[in-house]
């Protein structure tokens, strides 16, 4: 009996560990994304607008390539941090459990908010880059529902568990 207890203690050490870990991860390449140089991160992104641009219209205009780059640009906002909000509301609800989830889930969106606001503060230190508030507010949003599909799953799968039952 005692080595079973062992077993699942050791095994919530291990999952906790690993989240924690994956989330570290994850912010480290955010935070690699969002302070690169200004000029490289343009060319990156003008050059993917340019290729799709050519798959999507026949002879594609400056404007239609610029607003493809737009596009690109506010999809990667919302896609890393819903990344983001996802993974730190699964950290979240492991750390914490039971009543206490709710604060965690509480904790994993302010420190989203903190995430999408600072990350885009400190662009303005960058060079060629600057700090634009529609930025964050594609950060937070893409972090809000990251954590709203977690909740939402985790729901789900207590239904489905409750079913099934």
């Amino acid at each position: 009996m005692r080595h079973g207890k062992y077993a699942k203690l050791w095994l919530e050490i291990v999952v906790v560990a690993a989240s924690v870990l994956a989330l570290v991860l994850l912010l480290y390449f955010v935070m690699i994304v969002s302070f690169q140089n200004g000029a490289q991160s343009a060319s990156v992104t003008m050059r993917l607008a340019n290729r799709i641009a050519a798959e999507v219209f026949e002879k594609p205009t400056e404007e239609k390539v610029e607003a493809v780059s737009l596009m690109i640009r506010y999809g990667a906002h919302l896609a890393l941090f819903f990344v983001v909000g996802l993974v730190t509301a699964f950290v979240s609800m492991v750390i914490f459990r039971n009543y206490f989830r709710i604060a965690g889930i509480l904790l994993s969106g302010a420190a989203c908010y903190m995430l999408a606001y600072y990350t885009e503060y400190y662009k303005q230190y960058v060079e060629g880059r600057h700090f634009q508030m529609t930025d964050v507010k594609l950060n937070w949003y893409g972090s809000l529902a990251g954590i709203v599909c977690m909740v939402g799953s985790y729901f789900l799968n207590r239904l489905l568990v409750k079913l099934s039952s």
